[in-house]
């Protein structure tokens, strides 16, 4: 079914290149939409490029590991806001899918409903997914297909009432994880129901219905990480977008240096004009997710890192700052720090940093890799700010 403008149902209008890894380039090999293009280093690497995109097909191919990155160029970011942030969910939450068989298998191997499980059936006894036959699982399911999916949704039921019963939770995130209920059950590794369809029909049914519900419902409190994160993306995207059009009119004579911008932008048609002025210049504001920043993403741990550019740099005061600490400090400045060291009336400068706050404290309770830093790059004319997360 089509949605507006004849939209496909499921389609993203972003326009992307899509960098793959060695395997996704393995998958496409035979395939002709298959070319050469530029990441957001300008590297040349192999990849797809849309005007477009299936939001399922990309998410899917996150998951099996098939995308280094993705990147967007445009001469404007806003107009595409739930555009950035569906992409950025579908990110987030095909890594949050992902881990969750194994966190599951872990869970449900350590908890006590499988121990006492294994005391009582000892011949029978079940220490790890990986001693689980393949084969076993297929026929169970082919055999209990019925009853299987009966279980599910009683599954997903428990569940639904623990998110709507649960008075912690905010609007936003209470929206998140209603929506994706569906596919965290969904994308349960087979071998996960294996086990508790053993346990399911044994004597310890009542404690494995409840258990694994809370198993769930605990693990999709990481949903929340996508909320603040998108969140915290947009505040980052409207301050480049205004430094972005101020740089533009500046140059073109349509502000003087200094005047602001404001009145400008709130003005569709000299809007629609410095769009069409950055886009014939080539000044493209960019925003890239790499899933496989360096390399470094190992075992279970996958580390995200989101690059969010503009043309234009911070005043020559807080430039010489940033070069006098950049000296001593590889890793940049911190976002708490160049907010509080800049204008305070700065546009998104107070919600930037509490969605910040907001993200290290839940990266924090975790144990989560969160890190967000702002990059001065004097020879291209950007600023950059570089969010690091390992799920």
């Amino acid at each position: 079914m089509d949605g507006k403008n004849g939209q496909k149902k499921g389609s993203i209008l972003l326009p992307v290149n899509l960098i793959l890894t060695r395997d996704g380039i393995s998958l496409f090999l035979d395939n002709t939409k298959l070319k050469r293009i530029n990441n957001r280093e300008g590297v040349i690497k192999e990849g797809l490029v849309f005007p477009a995109y299936n939001a399922t097909t990309i998410q899917k191919m996150i998951m099996n590991s098939y995308v280094e990155e993705i990147y967007v160029k445009l001469p404007d970011l806003l107009s595409r806001r739930s555009e950035v942030i569906s992409t950025n969910n579908l990110v987030v939450y095909a890594i949050l899918y992902k881990k969750l068989s194994p966190s599951l298998g872990q869970m449900i191997i350590e908890s006590p409903v499988l121990k006492a499980f294994n005391r009582n059936n000892p011949k029978s006894s079940i220490i790890s997914l990986s001693n689980i036959n393949p084969a076993l699982v297929d026929k169970l399911f082919q055999e209990n297909k019925d009853h299987m999916n009966g279980i599910k949704k009683e599954l997903s039921e428990r569940v639904l009432q623990k998110i709507v019963s649960d008075p912690s939770l905010s609007e936003d995130d209470r929206n998140a994880r209603l929506k994706s209920l569906d596919k965290f059950i969904d994308w349960i590794d087979k071998r996960i129901w294996y086990l508790y369809l053993i346990i399911y029909r044994s004597s310890l049914k009542n404690q494995i219905e409840t258990s694994f519900a809370s198993m769930v419902y605990l693990y999709m409190d990481n949903t929340q990480i996508a909320t603040h994160l998108s969140n915290l993306l947009m505040e980052f995207v409207q301050n480049a977008e205004k430094a972005h059009f101020e740089r533009l009119a500046w140059k073109s004579g349509i502000i003087s240096p200094g005047q602001s911008v404001d009145l400008v932008l709130r003005d569709k048609v000299k809007r629609q004009a410095l769009t069409v002025l950055a886009e014939k210049s080539e000044q493209f504001l960019e925003i890239s997710w790499n899933l496989n920043p360096e390399r470094t993403s190992v075992g279970r741990q996958y580390r995200i890192q989101i690059i969010i550019s503009n043309y234009g740099t911070i005043d020559e005061h807080q430039r010489a700052k940033l070069a006098r600490k950049m000296k001593t400090n590889t890793d940049g400045i911190s976002l708490s720090s160049f907010y509080q060291e800049s204008d305070p009336t700065k546009l998104g400068a107070g919600l930037g940093l509490m969605y910040n706050s907001y993200l290290e404290d839940i990266c924090r309770t975790k144990n989560i890799r969160y890190i967000c830093n702002i990059y001065p790059e004097p020879a291209k004319e950007k600023t950059t700010v570089k969010i690091d997360i390992t799920l």
